[in-house]
């Protein structure tokens, strides 16, 4: 067998064992959402009731909404679209509905493959 063939093939498979196996143990980069202007997300920022006695609110940090349930520790919001966001730490989304005069008057919450109406307040 030829010498000069066999050292390039034998670097091709050590760089291709090398690189591909870095390749698949780095994370994508993590997906940091739409942009949603503040006046959008100021429609959306209210109270909206799901059942008496349990609610959500939501809110405006700066350039990010906050949501909040009753009894329940306060997430961010991450703009999927401009009209549904993702709660990336519980594994949920959340849609807001607007009606013709283009205020926010509802809200979907979609969590363990349920979906939960809540009215704006």
């Amino acid at each position: 067998m030829n010498k000069t063939l066999i050292l390039p093939l034998s670097l091709a498979l050590a760089f291709s064992v090398c690189f591909s196996s870095a390749a698949q143990t780095t994370e994508p980069p993590a997906d940091s959402g739409v942009f949603v202007s503040e006046g959008t997300l100021d429609t959306y920022v209210g109270t909206y009731v799901i059942s008496s006695g349990f609610e959500i609110k939501v809110w405006r940090e700066g350039e990010r909404l906050m949501l909040q349930a009753t009894g329940q520790a306060a997430w961010p919001l991450q703009g999927i679209s401009e009209t549904v966001f993702r709660v990336q730490e519980v594994g949920a989304k959340v849609s807001f509905g607007v009606n013709a005069a283009g205020e926010a008057d509802q809200l979907v919450l979609f969590m363990d493959g349920r979906e939960t109406k809540a009215i704006r307040k």
